[in-house]
């Protein structure tokens, strides 16, 4: 047998965004008739870097393959012009275990999955107009986690906040060219936020940006950047004050996400939380009733998504002839 080597450039010609959010929808489906099987993950610090490397694996009942993901994000890496976040996902046939494909894909597919699961936690959480969106980061997730809402709403103004006014800038510049997008920069997140009716926050902080007295009745708040207890975005009386709480996967959300902090402050019970964003899907559980409620989705990445969009892209490749094939005797 041959290993079907896909490298991040063959990667992106292959899925397109509209593609990742219904695969990722049936993924979240999937879940919610617990055809998932994953044995968790472990992740290794690497302290002298400040840089970490995450190991995933996930089968997905009635598909015939397998994945074993890893993730690493090594800060310094742009001291060697190599990309921070970097990543490849093995492809193995579930009857048999032969590795079949190998998908170097320095992060995209999980850039991918985690801006679709953002688009449906909007679909199915915020309200039917969006005049005004706040986006919180202007790093790769933050771009893709808009790009991916365009797909399924139209949006007014975007308002975007960062740390580094260059990096903000050259967010809104790019979508502003990439898209023809109506957007503007924000002073301060509270100023980002005030009148948003939805609110993506994208990155890796480690100390509460948004605070529950900024946000307007009826928004809802896609939180992404808080996948490691270490991380916080929301400050606790967000979702203290938030009437609608769901998780992409309520252990992950409970153990490391904005859920967690929560948790840990008392300001919410297990009891407040709806339940799982695949559970919404399904129609098992309600999600917003009413125009006026504020709506938190906390978005921490399950290993379903990356099984769904790994095994389109490499059938997408084979149909379209791309990637490299490696004989080995091995296999």
């Amino acid at each position: 047998m041959s290993l079907l080597v896909l490298n991040e450039d063959e990667l992106r010609q292959t899925v397109t965004l509209p593609e990742a959010i219904t695969a990722v929808e049936s993924a979240f489906t999937a879940l919610a008739e617990n055809r998932l099987h994953r044995p968790g993950h472990f992740t290794l610090d690497m302290p002298e870097g400040k840089s970490k490397v995450e190991v995933e694996g996930s089968y997905l009942s009635q598909i015939p393959y397998y994945i074993i993901r890893v993730n690493s994000s090594f800060h310094q890496a742009y001291q060697l012009d190599l990309p921070s976040p970097s990543g490849l996902t093995l492809v193995f046939e579930a009857n048999s275990g032969h590795p079949i494909a190998l998908l170097v894909d320095n992060g995209y597919i999980s850039q991918l999955r985690a801006g679709a699961a953002g688009a449906l936690a909007a679909r199915y959480l915020a309200n039917p107009t969006l005049n005004r969106v706040a986006v919180i980061g202007s790093g790769r997730q933050a771009y893709i986690q808009l790009k991916s809402l365009m797909m399924d709403r139209s949006i007014g103004l975007v308002s975007v906040w960062g740390r580094s006014p260059l990096h903000v800038d050259s967010y809104a510049r790019r979508m502003v060219e990439d898209h023809d997008l109506n957007i503007e920069i924000a002073p301060s997140p509270e100023a980002a936020v005030r009148l948003a009716d939805l609110v993506i926050t994208a990155t890796s902080s480690q100390e509460p940006l948004l605070k529950a007295d900024w946000l307007k009745p009826g928004v809802h708040i896609n939180a992404v950047g808080s996948n490691h207890p270490d991380k916080q975005e929301l400050h606790v009386d967000v979702l203290q004050r938030a009437e609608v709480i769901i998780a992409d996967k309520l252990d992950q959300g409970m153990a490391a996400g904005e859920i967690h902090h929560a948790l840990n402050a008392g300001v919410i019970t297990p009891q407040q939380i709806q339940g799982e964003l695949g559970d919404l899907i399904k129609g098992k559980i309600p999600g917003r009733t009413h125009p006026d409620q504020i709506t938190v989705a906390d978005l921490t990445g399950v290993e379903v998504q990356d099984t769904v969009i790994a095994t389109l892209a490499m059938e997408k490749a084979l149909f379209l002839g791309l990637g490299q094939r490696v004989e080995s005797p091995l296999l």
